[in-house]
């Protein structure tokens, strides 16, 4: 069952709190992950400021196989 509390999109305080990084690196990494998805999903909505969450996480997951 999905979790009703989940919203869509990460925010900068959710990236900080788990990468451990500043707020400035935080928005970086949110600018990053919104190019990278609309580079492969070019009719992907991407919000300023916010990383879609399945994104985001698949992109955790990601990094830290490697």
């Amino acid at each position: 069952m999905k979790d009703e509390n989940k919203s869509l999109f990460v925010g900068v305080d959710t990236v900080q709190r788990d990468l451990g990084v500043s707020r400035a690196k935080a928005y970086e990494v949110i600018r990053e992950l919104n190019h990278q998805l609309k580079e492969q999903y070019p009719r992907a909505i991407v919000v300023a400021g916010k990383v879609n969450r399945k994104w985001y996480e698949e992109a955790l997951i990601f990094t830290s196989k490697e």
